[in-house]
């Protein structure tokens, strides 16, 4: 099997490499505590579970806010000065749980953390998308979905050898260290993201007059359908993975153990397809690559529905396990494909807004979705889950291809592109993290 990431990310620019690694790192130190926040704040702390799930909640509303206001200061400040407020402000988060004794200590260190992590979607985006542009920005940006799920899965297989519930201070400093991990990624993103040099940008374009602050996002009829579908698919998809999928299990009276197969089948899945054909899913169209995943996401309500009605377990665990694997193919597409798209809607002097405004709408789906998962799933008739969810990911697989017909240019490549990417393999892109200098495609409209 020919491994095509290895040869696009050689082919990235060094600070694109950069970013990307400084990712990787701040990956790995939430790995060692994401898949424990429940469990430490529930059996070390002794909160009731429903706190323990409202501080979830809290990081989800405060990274609505986190996103836009990073856009804004990323394009109306600086980058780098985003940057490193998004990561320290993540760090003191993350480090603040291993300080919790009450409520109110998880809910402020939920804030805090909220807050940076919906910024730093919108800082990594920003970033990536200011370095490269065409073929080359849709690899960038599925490496950087490869490096994350590598990161997190490895610090999630560390986490769980050293956490246990009967020794609280090795909680704690689980905490601490995915702090630190974070400051060090910070540092690693500030100078990948670099600092204005002393004579500007010739081709960047000067900030035309017009609407200030999001008014600019609000009046581009363009971005905000795409940002509506991805809430819509936020909703039927990412925002059950962890939440509703789980709980059907649950109610089902499933193994518990089906779950953790399920994710460790739904991790290497989406490393082994975007280390495989990352440069096959880069050349492909926007709109085919979201239809692709809300085509999967669909099949995967499907083997769902088949593992809740019946009553066999031997049955049941292969149908979550291969639900949780097809998923991962459409998260794999969809990582290429929603930020491509709302990037190549942007120009360089609102594209911090515009991955804000993404940013916001992801978190927004990240919300709902829960919601109404549990909903469903409270009925008595946990089948409903399934049944309606497959239906909405059939809905937005059509609703993607309507995307596409907005959006026509394949990739958002134009047919200029491949020639000045060739140009282009060799030379650094950042001139500086407020004005770099303007690369040729996927940059406007």
């Amino acid at each position: 099997m020919k491994i095509q990431s290895v040869a696009a990310l050689r082919r990235l620019p060094p600070r694109t490499r950069a970013v990307m690694g400084a990712n990787l790192v701040s990956s790995v130190g939430t790995g060692l505590v994401q898949p424990f926040l429940v469990l430490y704040l529930t059996r070390v702390r002794g909160l009731p579970v429903g706190t323990a799930t409202a501080v979830i909640s809290v990081i989800a509303v405060a990274s609505l806010l986190g996103g836009p206001l990073a856009g804004r200061l990323a394009d109306g400040r600086s980058l780098r000065g985003t940057a490193a407020a998004a990561m320290a402000l993540a760090a003191v988060g993350t480090a603040s749980f291993a300080l919790v004794t009450g409520a109110g200590g998880a809910v402020l260190a939920g804030l805090a953390y909220g807050l940076a992590y919906g910024a730093m979607v919108s800082v990594w985006n920003t970033a990536i998308a200011r370095s490269v542009s065409g073929e080359a920005r849709s690899a960038a940006f599925g490496l950087q979905f490869v490096g994350l799920n590598a990161g997190v899965g490895l610090g999630g297989l560390l986490g769980g050898i050293f956490a246990s519930t009967a020794d609280p201070g090795r909680f704690q400093l689980l905490y601490v260290c995915d702090g630190l991990s974070f400051l060090a990624a910070g540092a690693v993103l500030v100078l990948a993201v670099g600092r204005r040099t002393g004579e500007p940008a010739t081709d960047v374009p000067q900030v035309p007059d017009g609407p200030r602050g999001y008014a600019v996002v609000l009046r581009d009829r363009a971005l905000l359908k795409v940002l509506a579908f991805t809430v819509a698919l936020m909703v039927v998809g990412y925002g059950q993975l962890e939440s509703s999928i789980p709980g059907l299990v649950a109610v089902r009276g499933m193994d518990a153990r089906i779950m953790a197969w399920g994710f460790v089948a739904n991790t290497c899945c989406i490393v082994l397809i975007q280390l495989a054909a990352v440069t096959r899913i880069s050349r492909s169209r926007p709109a085919v690559l979201l239809a692709g995943t809300a085509g999967t996401w669909a099949g995967s309500w499907l083997l769902l529905l088949l593992a809740t009605v019946s009553d066999r377990t031997a049955v049941q665990a292969p149908l979550v396990v291969a639900a949780l694997a097809v998923f991962a193919v459409g998260e794999a597409l969809l990582a290429v494909a929603l930020p491509t798209l709302v990037n190549n809607l942007a120009d360089d002097h609102v594209r911090g807004r515009y991955n804000g405004a993404y940013s916001a709408a992801m978190s927004a789906g990240l919300v709902v979705g829960p919601l109404l998962g549990g909903w469903l799933l409270t009925g008595g008739r946990p089948w409903l889950l399934a049944v309606v969810l497959g239906a909405g990911c059939v809905v937005c697989a059509g609703a993607s291809l309507r995307l596409g017909r907005a959006h026509g240019t394949p990739g958002g490549v134009p047919a200029v592109a491949q020639v000045e990417l060739d140009v282009r393999q060799n030379t650094d892109p950042y001139m500086d993290e407020d004005g770099p200098r303007r690369l040729a495609s996927g940059g406007g409209r």
